[in-house]
């Protein structure tokens, strides 16, 4: 703790030789004031705020020792006071007790190794007294700020929750809800929290000629990530209506997110086109784990690393990077996943892997979907453990799709 005392001493006695006294024996060792009246001490209390000790006669002319005293707790409440007379009578110390605060008698004449004792014990009750103030006015202060901070977080969790009701009322326009899932199309997305920066968008061309897939995977959380996909969705929908390339449809969704949304705000994608009128696959992989390619044994016959930025970093065409082209006949089935999967801790605090995955997706196949037979290894291997993120799968079957999008 700080030291807070500066051992000043005031003593009152209308009588010069006891205040010659005091000087003497106490004015090398601490800061001694002396006063020969209660108006001359009151002026010294109301210049010095520090006095630790008041030593004061009972008896002194105009103002008794006690109406001083009194007087002086108002003044100086921290002050330990002792009172200095040469008759002790009973109904002066019940006075003393039940008007002043008094701390011990010096009984006059009084020798000087009881005074030097009754003065030090004085000085440590002044420590005692000026430290719990000192506490209680920081607990005091502690409180007022831990009730403003409460009161600041209490505003905050409000904001949080009605941000999070506004991005679960966002996010229900646009992911897969409302939207028709063509045969051939099998899908599964977990958030992590209420509202997750996963998604999954498909739509089929005005013509019938052309399937789109785009899984995409926004930065942060919540209403921020929520509104950057309404975006994204309003102009996937629009632009897929007229059966553009799918170079032409990420340089739009691109342009429009650097455009719209905040720096910082981007999007890890991969985009599939599949154009039934020339049989050719198209892909795009910007920030995503790879896009797997199965053949008819489902075995893993090619990979499509992620060679672009992520959408919404860079508005430049330039750097939207290379579209990868595929013919149909030679691929069984498309898969693509965001890191959430690979990327989950499970009982023995590894992660799913990678070779999890690959594990599970080349697996034998009974009469189940791929994508449920992935997410029971994966949930097998999670056990207890919170979900590590949001988790998104898509299969495209390719032979199914084409027939599906023939006969519409």
């Amino acid at each position: 703790m700080v030291e807070i005392l500066q051992n000043k001493i005031l003593c009152v006695d209308d009588e010069p030789n006891v205040l010659d006294t005091f000087k003497r024996t106490l004015g090398r060792q601490f800061a001694l004031f002396t006063a020969s009246s209660a108006a001359d001490a009151l002026r010294i209390l109301e210049q010095e705020r520090d006095i630790a000790v008041i030593v004061s006669d009972y008896s002194m002319p105009g103002t008794d020792g006690l109406a001083f005293l009194k007087r002086a707790g108002e003044i100086s409440p921290d002050s330990v006071q002792i009172v200095l007379t040469g008759n002790i009578e009973l109904d002066i110390a019940i006075r003393a007790i039940n008007e002043a605060h008094i701390f011990r008698y010096l009984p006059k004449p009084c020798p000087l190794e009881v005074t030097k004792k009754i003065i030090a014990d004085a000085l440590a009750q002044y420590r005692l007294v000026v430290a719990k103030r000192l506490l209680s006015e920081q607990l005091e202060q502690k409180n007022l700020e831990l009730l403003q901070r409460n009161a600041e977080l209490a505003e905050k969790q409000a904001l949080l929750e009605h941000e999070l009701e506004t991005a679960k009322i966002v996010c229900s326009k646009f992911g897969k809800n409302g939207y028709q899932v063509p045969d051939g199309l099998d899908f599964f997305i977990s958030a992590k929290d209420a509202v997750g920066g996963d998604f999954i968008l498909n739509a089929v061309s005005r013509d019938g000629q052309a399937f789109y897939l785009m899984m995409g995977d926004l930065t942060g959380h919540g209403l921020q990530s929520a509104l950057g996909g309404l975006l994204v969705t309003e102009i996937f929908d629009e632009q897929c209506l007229d059966h553009p390339p799918l170079e032409q449809l990420v340089n739009t969704i691109n342009r429009k997110m650097c455009r719209k949304l905040p720096t910082g705000l981007f999007c890890a994608a991969s985009l599939i086109a599949l154009d039934l009128a020339d049989g050719r696959l198209q892909a795009w992989n910007g920030g995503m784990p790879d896009i797997y390619f199965l053949d008819q044994q489902g075995q893993i016959a090619d990979k499509l690393h992620s060679a672009n930025l992520p959408l919404g970093i860079a508005a430049d065409p330039g750097l939207i990077g290379n579209i990868a082209e595929y013919d149909v006949g030679g691929i069984e089935s498309v898969f693509l996943y965001s890191d959430g999967v690979t990327d989950q801790i499970g009982a023995d605090l590894n992660l799913f892997g990678v070779n999890g995955l690959q594990r599970a997706l080349e697996a034998d196949l009974a009469r189940e979907r791929r994508i449920d037979r992935i997410e029971a290894q994966l949930r097998a291997h999670q056990q207890q453990q919170p979900q590590s993120d949001d988790i998104s799968m898509a299969e495209i079957n390719l032979p199914r799709i084409c027939r599906a999008l023939a006969i519409r």
